[in-house]
């Protein structure tokens, strides 16, 4: 198993490349509804998560009985929910608010769904960081008007909600220990089949080489190798600190708009930037301490 510290670069990694999704539509600049998009990155994302699984006997065996649980497909309509509203959020209230009205609400629900469901309690650190990030991507998104559209915020914002529920629940099952990447191969195949009809509905843009090129990377490295990354904290992590970690997207997500699209940022986003790093090295230095105190749910995981 891998140690706290791993897991949270890998969380960090995953971030990373989450971010990049929508740099990647607006240089391809595809013409493509929010659903339509996600419902792709889906159906290519789960494809490859189950290809790494089924390459073992085992893999196969372990996804077709996860199939049969109720909380796998609490998980994969989670799934398939949040990648609908976050499309559809991001659209109507431009990709910066639109991420920081998702993800910035997602710590708090996740920590709180993780207590309630005796997951553990994410701490004071926890808190404190959480904190400090939601204010620093405030001060990175300032001036933005997300107010303009209260749909586009409510879309986030179920986004959030949707983020919250699939990490705690991917964390519940990955402490019964089954592993983490099939525990997404299983959930994301069925996150895909229920978004096929958006796919279906959303016409042919994919098929052309800018299309095709977007889906790829939407679906094989924004999904597959990022959530293989993501599964590395599953089974270690706390949901609260998933989520918490994962603050670092839209920190990535401006920074590649600034160096990219060539987008600016003021001294006050800068500033914002900062503290994110602060809250995220913060949480870093408490998980590095619990580490050498051999956490009760890393003992009950092992």
């Amino acid at each position: 198993m891998a140690s706290r510290p791993t897991a949270m670069w890998a969380v960090l990694a995953s971030a990373t490349l989450f971010a990049t999704s929508a740099t990647a539509v607006a240089l391809t600049d595809v013409e493509a509804s929010g659903p339509a998009l996600a419902a792709g990155r889906l159906i290519v994302g789960a494809a490859g998560l189950l290809i790494l699984v089924g390459a073992s006997a085992a893999g196969r065996q372990h996804v077709m009985r996860l199939w049969r649980q109720p909380l796998v497909w609490g998980m994969g309509i989670a799934v398939a929910g949040y990648q609908a509203l976050f499309f559809i959020g991001v659209s109507r209230i431009g990709v910066a608010v639109g991420t920081l009205v998702s993800l910035a609400l997602a710590p708090f629900l996740a920590g709180v769904l993780g207590w309630l469901l005796r997951e553990g309690s994410p701490g004071i650190i926890w808190g404190v960081s959480t904190v400090l990030a939601i204010i620093g991507v405030g001060l990175l998104t300032s001036g933005d008007g997300a107010e303009r559209d209260p749909w586009g915020v409510a879309a986030a914002m179920g986004a959030g909600a949707f983020y919250a529920i699939y990490t705690v629940l991917g964390v519940r099952l990955a402490r019964r220990g089954i592993p983490a990447t099939t525990i997404l191969a299983a959930s994301f195949s069925i996150a895909a089949l229920v978004s096929v009809p958006a796919f279906v509905v959303g016409g042919l843009w994919w098929w052309n080489p800018q299309g095709l090129l977007l889906i790829g990377w939407l679906g094989l490295v924004t999904t597959t190798l990022a959530y293989v990354l993501f599964g590395v904290g599953l089974a270690i992590l706390q949901p609260g600190h998933i989520a918490t970690l994962n603050l670092a997207e839209p920190v990535v997500a401006t920074l590649l708009g600034v160096a990219v699209l060539g987008e600016l940022l003021g001294a006050v986003g800068w500033l914002g930037c900062g503290l994110v790093v602060v809250a995220l090295a913060l949480l870093g230095v408490g998980s590095s301490e619990r580490t050498q105190n051999t956490p009760r749910l890393v003992q009950e995981a092992t």
